[in-house]
């Protein structure tokens, strides 16, 4: 992990992030019963994300974004996380859950106190990933009638800063 910084992105950085969650989240619509919604993102809504408060944590090798997510602005000391993604040329190498735990840093000396985030039924890799991280599962919610899912819910208290 020497040769990766981890930074918040800035402006500039978009397009090569909008790039990486199309190439991270597109293989997933062949296990999906419905498109993921971050193949929507666009720069545009990446900019209005930025603009409101939001942050972009990156993991950044050879100059290049290889692992991103996006956490929205904190209401009453917890904050959301989404768009948790790596390359797939990457997965696998430890970049997810070191970028998950700078994130979980910063976003505790920022006075953050927790973190929720959620995952589908039909990804249970990224349910595990998460519970390896110390995410407890909340809730479970359905998906939209004549799609076979479920939307998994999980938070984590962040230590303190």
């Amino acid at each position: 992990m020497s040769d990766t910084a981890f930074r918040l992105a800035g402006w500039d950085d978009l397009p090569a992030i909008r790039l990486l969650l199309q190439q991270a989240f597109t293989p997933l619509q062949e296990i999906l019963p419905s498109r993921p919604t971050a193949l929507d993102e666009t720069i545009g809504s990446l900019t209005g994300h930025l603009a409101s408060g939001s942050q972009i944590f990156v993991a950044e090798r050879q100059g290049l974004p290889v692992s991103c997510l996006l956490v929205l602005p904190p209401d009453d000391g917890c904050a959301e996380v989404k768009r948790v993604c790596t390359h797939p040329d990457w997965q696998g190498h430890g970049l997810g859950s070191a970028l998950m735990s700078h994130a979980e840093q910063q976003l505790s000396l920022q006075g953050v106190q927790r973190l929720k985030l959620s995952t589908r039924r039909r990804l249970p890799d990224n349910l595990r990933f998460y519970q390896r991280l110390g995410y407890s599962q909340s809730a479970i919610q359905p998906y939209p009638a004549g799609i076979d899912d479920e939307r998994i819910e999980l938070s984590k208290t962040l230590a303190a800063a």
